[in-house]
């Protein structure tokens, strides 16, 4: 996985971006991804890891890898037989290692995720990284993100954290609710939080990288009650892995969810049409804005200055998020 450069000071380290490879780009010219190219990706991933992982001699690294896997089929054997209830179970069957070692495969194989601007990111203190969605109903964005700034800790919406599964694996990598009392105690106590702020229904195929509303801007109140700065990423890659044609509201809402998204692929591929196509992503980390050298605390109390900072925010990032469309080479390949 890409290691992250320690941020400098001054204007000398914001004059250059470094590129961080999180893995090997595919050579020539980009393919579409067939049904069943993504599902020889997929069978081939733990050979990869393993190969990766063994190459330096490191046993131990191999028998987690291994074990770690081995735990994962046991959880996915176990779902054909489990009820609901008993869902919240597997995620500790699954572990916390098999589902690190399933998030670094997805960075650095299947979407072999590149960074810029890493070092724009402070080493330590409080900071927000706000990025854009895609149609996927699973934070992709935020977990990748995650990767790279490993101390960052992804914001659920209220109806993923309640899920019984997925929830409950993603609060083992240390993602939590995005309530904003909890956003509030990470960032006095000088933690990192990656929130979407978009809207939680999956954004359709033909508006992609359009960012949509960031509602009432929550985000930007704490960050302005906490004097937090705030850092946009834009994500290059992750709004065509699940494109979407239509939306089901009512089966979603029925399972749960805010929408059933209907993709290429699901449901007419069934449970193998849930896995994402491996598209090429890059990260793009913007300046910081420096939120307590605009606001006082007392502003988060006044609305026209938390919308203006949200509004500003947004037009940040979506000039990096077109600014990441303009330097993309190919979709599949690097």
């Amino acid at each position: 996985m890409s290691e992250a450069d320690r941020p400098g000071g001054g204007e000398a380290s914001r004059a250059r971006l470094r590129v961080f490879h999180g893995g090997r780009a595919r050579a020539g010219r980009a393919q579409l991804a067939s049904p069943r190219e993504v599902a020889r990706r997929l069978s081939a991933l733990e050979r990869r890891v393993e190969q990766a992982l063994g190459s330096g001699g490191e046993m131990a690294a191999r028998d987690r890898l291994r074990a770690a896997f081995d735990q994962a089929l046991t959880a996915v054997a176990g779902l054909e037989r489990s009820v609901p209830r008993d869902l919240a179970a597997l995620a500790d069957v699954l572990g916390t290692d098999a589902i690190e070692v399933l998030l670094e495969a997805l960075y650095r194989y299947w979407w072999r995720v590149e960074t810029v601007g890493l070092e724009r990111v402070p080493a330590s203190g409080r900071v927000m990284l706000v990025a854009n969605r895609g149609g996927a109903l699973v934070p992709y964005e935020a977990l990748m993100i995650r990767e790279a700034v490993r101390r960052a800790r992804p914001l659920l919406d209220d109806w993923m954290a309640e899920l019984p599964l997925l929830g409950a694996a993603l609060a083992r990598v240390g993602a939590v609710r995005a309530a904003p009392a909890t956003l509030r105690r990470l960032l006095v106590r000088g933690g990192a939080v990656i929130a979407c702020p978009e809207s939680n229904h999956p954004k359709p195929f033909r508006a992609r990288y359009r960012l949509g509303r960031f509602g009432r801007g929550a985000f930007a109140r704490v960050a302005i009650a906490t004097g937090t700065p705030i850092v946009p990423v834009a994500v290059i890659g992750a709004e065509e892995v699940h494109p979407v044609l239509a939306r089901l509201d009512l089966p979603g809402r029925l399972l749960g969810l805010p929408t059933l998204p209907v993709t290429p692929t699901f449901p007419w591929l069934g449970l193998w049409g849930l896995v994402p196509l491996p598209t090429k992503w890059t990260l793009l980390f913007g300046e910081p804005l420096d939120v307590a050298a605009r606001h006082g605390a007392s502003d988060a109390s006044d609305a026209t200055r938390v919308a203006r900072l949200r509004d500003q925010v947004r037009e940040r990032l979506q000039a990096l998020v077109l600014e990441g469309l303009r330097r993309r080479r190919s979709l599949f390949s690097g």
